[in-house]
């Protein structure tokens, strides 16, 4: 009877232990860690609050239009650098019409003959001030100090083929806003105007106060002949991983 006794004590015990090692065997444990990751978007708008499609736009000296491109990063986008490029028709002519009233009338200190665009170009490139004065003479409310030309290279070869008998039809001009990366919600505004200046007269156009080569006016910036278009486009692009203003702009242009 103690051997019997005995022998189901051990089987209880074996049977205990088992279930013992059993529940040790299937002890777990889980972890999970979810990676949340929001796609991000940037997204502008290009306005122009005061400018009038319908309302007649006939360029002549004194005469002054309206004119506020303005960039707003929308609602709900990520921070982001903001461009604006310009893209004038009848640029040559444009350049060649305003430098000889430039000359004429020493804007920036200018004195003597207009020289031609390729010379003049080079100077309004090269020296901050003198460009200054002789934008603001025909465009109103530009903050130079906010806008950085980042396309001088590229202006700069126009500018060189040009001397060499070339003609550009015509050149944009890339601006970069380089007081700070505008928030969803914020605005900047290029310009308030634009105009031509009072002292432009007609012998600029075409007659004895011309730039001339062989002959043929190249200050002939008569509107009547074809339209003179300026054409804005706004750009942007995140603010996040990009370093500054020159690195935003390779990463968007080039």
């Amino acid at each position: 009877m103690k051997k019997k006794i005995t022998a189901i004590f051990l089987c209880v015990a074996l049977v205990a232990i088992a279930i013992v090692g059993a529940s040790l065997a299937y002890f777990t444990d889980t972890k999970t860690v979810k990676n949340t990751f929001t796609v991000g978007n940037v997204k502008i708008d290009l306005t122009e609050p005061s400018w009038n499609a319908n309302d007649a736009h006939s360029l002549m000296p004194g005469a002054t239009f309206e004119k506020d491109p303005t960039i707003t990063v929308a609602q709900g986008s990520q921070d982001a650098y903001v461009f604006l490029e310009i893209d004038l028709n009848k640029y040559v002519s444009l350049i060649n019409l305003a430098g000889v009233d430039a000359y004429k009338n020493g804007v920036g200190g200018l004195t003597g003959a207009y020289p031609g665009f390729g010379a003049f170009m080079q100077m309004l490139l090269d020296n901050n001030q003198l460009r200054e004065a002789f934008v603001n003479r025909w465009f109103t409310g530009i903050d130079h100090s906010l806008w950085k030309i980042m396309n001088v290279d590229e202006i700069k070869a126009a500018v060189a083929a040009t001397a060499n008998g070339e003609n550009p039809a015509h050149i944009n001009i890339i601006l970069g806003y380089q007081k700070s990366v505008l928030k969803a919600g914020q605005s900047v505004k290029f310009m308030t105007a634009f105009g031509m200046p009072d002292t432009i007269t007609s012998s600029m156009f075409d007659g004895e106060d011309a730039y001339m080569v062989n002959g043929v006016s190249k200050s002939n910036f008569n509107t009547a002949n074809s339209d003179f278009k300026m054409t804005f486009t706004a750009y942007a692009i995140q603010a996040a991983e990009i370093n500054d203003l020159n690195a935003a702009y390779a990463a968007l242009f080039k």
